[in-house]
């Protein structure tokens, strides 16, 4: 395999595009362990997290070039990433991050490997424009049969893939789970807020996520004014964006009884976040589809008590430590399932916790990415 690996991260605009922005990182810090050189090409500052950026100004081994940084939607990033794959030259890998592999002119085409991350627009259609769905529809049957290396992030996906695009696509894909960087949540850059620091003297239930249709935020709401009214000290802390669209969407899905006792936080620092899954009584993440469910995977290695949908890959990522909610859009089960939770006390086992970590070890996910660009190569 031909090194350096290149990663062009213009799919990123901080705090727009959820857990996947987290997943780059994470996979980036793991690769950077394992000694791979690495140039990353991104447009502004202000396109990725403080944080990231300042831990990768101490790491050796990585080179950041920074280009372009065009004006505009999320959706420039096409151009940027166009742009990037008919500028490189030779043979190296590019790890494009997120399911696009632009098209490349003759004699400008190295080697691609693209990450793509669900295919949620088959199975929930309803939650993407028409336009959108006519987007992918076209472009991604073309991208699974040109990439030189396809990852999906769980067995999932893998199967959805072999459902909606057949075997000998599927045969194309290898899986590599998201990586999970522990050390990032506890104490690895920065310290926590004051604001957080006031947050986790409360006892208050967990979850994080965008307020997308499919996260069924709406349903957790119901089942916490449920348990509420039978426990007047508890909170419910939403971390994701506070834009005002959210801000208004919690409020019409919040009962008069729980409004002043449901947080949306925004976006928090690595060292908020860290401090704010340490503390919580349960984490709970409701959503009808994930790709992977990072969230549910980081709770559980920092030792918090879990509830997921039992949805696509929530059961096979928590690795069955997680309580698992057979019912996802009846908020009375979910409500009997957190009071449960919370009377149990009961927490993940350091056995279990130690399985979470190691199958997720940043290192350990990026030494599995390598060793399939070197079988595609």
């Amino acid at each position: 395999m031909t090194l350096p690996i290149e990663i062009p991260l213009y799919a990123i605009r901080h705090g727009q595009i959820g857990g996947t922005e987290f997943a780059i990182y994470n996979l980036i810090r793991g690769l950077a362990a394992t000694d791979v050189p690495l140039v990353l090409n991104y447009g502004r500052d202000a396109d990725l997290s403080p944080d990231f950026l300042d831990w990768t100004r101490g790491v050796p081994g990585i080179s950041m070039r920074r280009g372009g940084g065009l004006p505009g939607p999320k959706s420039t990033r096409f151009i940027e990433e166009a742009l990037f794959q008919n500028r490189r030259r030779g043979d190296k890998w590019a790890i494009f991050p997120n399911y696009f592999c632009p098209p490349a002119l003759v004699g400008r085409r190295g080697r691609n490997c693209v990450i793509l991350h669900d295919i949620q627009y088959k199975r929930y259609p309803e939650y993407h424009s028409p336009k959108r769905r006519a987007w992918l529809d076209f472009y991604l049957p073309r991208m699974l049969r040109s990439a030189d290396a396809i990852i999906l992030i769980s067995q999932s996906e893998l199967s959805l893939v072999r459902e909606y695009f057949g075997e000998a696509i599927a045969a194309r894909c290898d899986v590599v789970p998201n990586a999970i960087d522990f050390v990032r949540l506890q104490g690895g850059t920065g310290k926590p807020s004051a604001e957080a620091r006031q947050m986790v003297g409360k006892r208050y239930i967990l979850s994080v996520c965008h307020q997308f249709p499919h996260k069924n935020v709406p349903t957790l709401l119901a089942a916490f004014a449920n348990v509420a009214q039978r426990d007047p000290s508890l909170q419910l802390y939403l971390v994701g964006s506070s834009s005002a669209a959210n801000r208004d969407f919690v409020r019409a899905a919040s009962t008069p009884a729980i409004i002043d006792r449901v947080h949306l936080t925004g976006f928090v620092s690595d060292a908020d976040l860290g401090l704010l899954y340490a503390h919580a009584q349960l984490f709970v993440l409701p959503s009808l589809y994930e790709g992977f469910g990072m969230p549910a995977v980081e709770s559980l290695g920092l030792g918090i008590p879990t509830l997921v949908s039992n949805a696509y890959a929530l059961p096979e990522v928590t690795l069955g430590h997680a309580g698992v909610i057979d019912q996802p859009r009846d908020p009375a089960v979910w409500a009997d399932a957190i009071e449960a939770a919370l009377a149990s006390g009961n927490r993940p086992s350091s056995a279990a916790i130690a399985e979470i970590r190691a199958t997720y070890e940043p290192a350990t996910v990026a030494r599995k990415l390598v060793k399939v660009l070197s079988a595609r190569g």
